[in-house]
């Protein structure tokens, strides 16, 4: 039996990891779109917190949702 001893990733984790790896890459890119895929990614780990409508108006800043 092994000692060794890992901790799980849960999925805030993972959303955690996805954006900074995601916004690493934009930063060293400089392009649009993998800015977009890094704004994406901070959308999703966002998610996990507020529901979807306050995540929107949060982001956005008050922009009118669409019903």
């Amino acid at each position: 039996m092994s000692a060794d001893i890992r901790q799980l990733e849960t999925r805030v984790d993972r959303l955690w990891r996805e954006f900074c790896e995601a916004r690493a890459t934009a930063l060293e890119s400089n392009s649009i779109s993998d800015g977009i895929a890094a704004g994406r990614a901070w959308s999703r780990f966002l998610s996990e917190f507020v529901g979807d409508r306050e995540t929107r108006s949060a982001v956005h800043g008050g922009v009118s949702i669409r019903k």
